[in-house]
């Protein structure tokens, strides 16, 4: 018999997932209502997601999410990250070694404070963590992430969020997570690299894109989803691979801004050339969706 007090750790990404939101709602001083009415949400889909009865979608954590003011994976990746090994139904990943022929440019990546073993860890890093939600999605009868469970926009974002968080976890102490939807998205502990670095993601031949023009650092990733089968450019399949990453300093005028009427706001978008001008440092030839590729430097 355990004879210990200390309050059980979760063990279930339900359990886990109620327990953060419970944490961060308290954090805030927000009674379960009034984190409903930030989120849009129902008062009662806040109650049992904290009693952990409520198989969350991916849209009601990305609202909660944002309503706490935390990265949707800061409120399930500690459980991911410590619990088992993805099953066999995901797609066979190289390894962070297998990754470096892939890495170019090396001097780009010093030049904002990363080297390619670093690149490639943090790409390792979102894989892994991309691997174990979906392994949950499909236990559970769901589709996985790049299946239609989430909005390929908030897809992004969350590619976004894990890649910022495999930087700062392989930095070797370089670089620091910023806050929730603050610029950049990394910050930098060497005042050799003051301005930190700014993460972008798009899906397979789009240009990344933010909602506002800011110069700055930037690391953009471009990834397409691929099959347990690999890739095929004709078939868009539901599985995250990162096919490309470019680095560089961008400025105001390297963004083409729209404000259209009925949008969900300003959109930034990278220049085409702006995009060929930044340093090519990761390229996967096979997972490039071009038939011609003219972003090589």
């Amino acid at each position: 018999m355990n004879n210990d007090d200390s309050p059980t750790p979760p063990d279930t990404l339900l359990e886990t997932l109620a327990a953060r939101v419970r944490a961060c709602r308290r954090a805030l001083g927000l009674t379960q209502e009034e984190l409903a009415d930030r989120a849009g949400l129902n008062s009662r889909h806040v109650q049992k997601v904290e009693a952990g009865e409520l198989n969350v979608t991916i849209s009601t954590l990305s609202a909660l999410a944002l309503a706490l003011g935390v990265n949707i994976t800061d409120l399930i990746e500690p459980h991911l990250l410590s619990g088992s090994r993805p099953q066999a139904t995901s797609l066979p990943r190289l390894s962070p070694t297998e990754m470096l022929p892939c890495c170019r440019n090396t001097e780009g990546l010093n030049s904002i404070g990363l080297t390619p073993e670093r690149l490639c860890h943090a790409i390792f890093h979102a894989y892994t963590v991309i691997d174990s939600i979906d392994s949950r999605l499909l236990e559970g009868g769901l589709e996985r992430l790049g299946g239609g469970t989430v909005e390929l926009a908030n897809l992004s974002s969350i590619v976004g969020n894990l890649l910022g968080a495999g930087v700062a976890l392989h930095s070797g102490g370089q670089f620091v997570r910023n806050g929730p939807h603050k610029f950049p998205d990394l910050l930098s502990t060497n005042s050799d690299f003051a301005s930190g670095i700014e993460i972008k993601v798009a899906i397979e031949t789009n240009v990344p894109k933010g909602h506002l023009a800011k110069a700055g650092t930037y690391l953009t990733f471009r990834y397409v989803l691929v099959t347990t089968s690999g890739f095929d450019r004709s078939h868009r399949g539901d599985i995250v691979s990162i096919w490309e990453a470019r680095c560089g300093r961008l400025s105001e005028s390297d963004f083409s801004v729209s404000n259209t009427a009925g949008d969900s706001g300003k959109t930034a978008v990278i220049k085409s050339e702006a995009l060929r001008r930044m340093n090519l440092v990761y390229f996967d030839q096979a997972l490039c969706p071009y038939k011609r590729y003219v972003y090589f430097n």
